[in-house]
C-alpha cells in the first residue's frame, strides 16, 4: 500500500473513531428542564422528555413485557413431594435506531444526526436519481452540490441559500424549517452503512430501509482526501464500502444532514 493510501485511511479511521467513541444512548431522555411532553410537536429526539420524537410528535418509546413461569418439584419424604411455581416478569423499552419523522427527514437515535430522506418525486430537490458536482474548479466546494442542492435546502422555496432576513433577525425559509443543512463528513456518512440490508451488494443499497429510496452508488462526503485536494472521501452504498478516491469534478448522488437541535 502506498504512503498516500496509508495516510488517507489513517485519517478516515481517526475521524470514525471520534464520532463513534461517544455514542448517544438510544431513547435516553434529554437532560433538559424545558423538554417537551408527549404529543408536543418536535423535530429531534432530544427535544422530548421521553427521548423519542416519532413522526413529528413526542411519544413514549416502544415497551414490551415478557412473562416466564417455572415449576420446581422437590421430595420431602419417599411418599410426598412439594411443587413450587414462580413467575418472572420483565419489561424492556426499545427505541428504533432510525426513525422516520414523517417530514422528509430521518433521525438517527445513536448519533443524534438528522438526515434528508430521498424520494421519487422527480424533478424535485429530494429526487433520488439527481446527481451534482462537488467542485467546478477542481478542488474548492463550488460545485452544484453546494451552489444548487444545499443552497436550495438552506434557502427554502427561493433557493438563494439564505435562511435569514437581511438584518439576521428572523428565519425566512429552509427545508423542514432549518438553515444548517450540509454534506456529512466521512465519519458521519459511514455510520449509516448497513451491509445486512436486504439485497446489499446485489443491486439494492446497503442502507436501512427507513431512509427510503437510495441509489446503490457512490455518495461523497464533505471530507477532502488529505493527500490529494482534488479527491474526496465517500461511501458506495452499492456494496457498503468507504472510498477515498472520488473525483470532486465527478457527478455523484448526494444526501444532506444536519445536527440535532
Amino acid at each position: 500500500m502506498s504512503h498516500l493510501a496509508r495516510g488517507g485511511f489513517a485519517a478516515m479511521f481517526a475521524a470514525l473513531a471520534l464520532l463513534v467513541g461517544t455514542p448517544r444512548r438510544a431513547g435516553a431522555a434529554p437532560n433538559n428542564a424545558n423538554c417537551k411532553p408527549n404529543r408536543a410537536t418536535c423535530t429531534a429526539n432530544n427535544q422530548c422528555c421521553s427521548g423519542a420524537c416519532t413522526a413529528g410528535l413526542c411519544a413514549t418509546p416502544t415497551t414490551t413485557t415478557s412473562t416466564s413461569t417455572s415449576t420446581t418439584t422437590s421430595s420431602t419424604t419417599p411418599t410426598s413431594s412439594t411443587t413450587t411455581t414462580s413467575t418472572t416478569t420483565s419489561t424492556t423499552t426499545t427505541t428504533l435506531r432510525f426513525v422516520d419523522n414523517g417530514d422528509g427527514t430521518v433521525t438517527d437515535n445513536e448519533t443524534g444526526l438528522i438526515w434528508e430522506k430521498k424520494d421519487n418525486t422527480c424533478p424535485g430537490i429530494h429526487c433520488v436519481t439527481d446527481t451534482y458536482t462537488w467542485s467546478s474548479s477542481g478542488s474548492a466546494p463550488d460545485g452544484t452540490a453546494f451552489t444548487s442542492f444545499l443552497a436550495t435546502l438552506n434557502g427554502g422555496a427561493t433557493g438563494v441559500g439564505n435562511c435569514v432576513s437581511s438584518d439576521g433577525s428572523t428565519q425566512t425559509g429552509g427545508f423542514n424549517n432549518h438553515c444548517d443543512w450540509r454534506l456529512p463528513t466521512i465519519a458521519e456518512l459511514a455510520t449509516i452503512i448497513d451491509t445486512s440490508a436486504s439485497g446489499c451488494g446485489t443491486g439494492s443499497p446497503c442502507i436501512d430501509a427507513t431512509f427510503g429510496p437510495t441509489a446503490a452508488a457512490g455518495y461523497p462526503s464533505s471530507t477532502t482526501n488529505a493527500d490529494n485536494s482534488g479527491l474526496v472521501w465517500g461511501v458506495n452504498f452499492g456494496n457498503g464500502s468507504v472510498f477515498s478516491a472520488g473525483l470532486k469534478t465527478g457527478s455523484p448522488h448526494v444526501r444532506a444532514v444536519r445536527g440535532g437541535s
